[in-house]
């Protein structure tokens, strides 16, 4: 398996695994890159920022950065998402097959707000993390 598979796998699994985050969300609304069309507000997305191979060592390791944030139609919904994200993942862990995770931790804060076409507004509160994995 792909570290991206492995660690997409890990990152689902512990966010949907929040019940505090998902009862915000009203449900499992989490996903990879982008929602799907049409999806309604609240949500939560990840996606790699970048990162890759350290070469520090003769074992493989990992040094990733990960965008993680939530979406929603008011700015304290937003930050509330947010929150619970931060709560799971900053100085956590992460169970990802094939590697051994022994860094995660938020490294940047970042608010947005759109305008969609309809006229309607979207906050987006979220974060970059900093995930570290060496092969097992």
């Amino acid at each position: 398996m792909s570290v991206f598979n492995a660690l997409n796998t890990a990152l689902y699994n512990k966010l949907a695994g929040g019940t505090a985050l998902t009862t915000l969300l009203g449900g499992t609304a989490i996903y990879y890159q982008q929602a799907p069309d049409h999806t309604n507000l609240p949500y939560v997305i990840w996606s790699y920022a970048g990162g890759g191979d350290e070469n520090m060592t003769p074992g493989r390791m990992k040094n990733n950065i990960i965008y993680a944030r939530g979406y929603a139609a008011n700015a304290a919904l937003a930050g509330s998402i947010d929150a619970q994200v931060d709560a799971l993942l900053h100085d956590g862990s992460l169970s990802v097959s094939g590697w051994s995770n022994f860094w995660l931790a938020r490294e940047t804060d970042l608010e947005t707000q759109d305008t969609m076409d309809s006229g309607d507004k979207v906050f987006m509160s979220g974060g970059f993390y900093r995930v570290r994995l060496s092969q097992q």
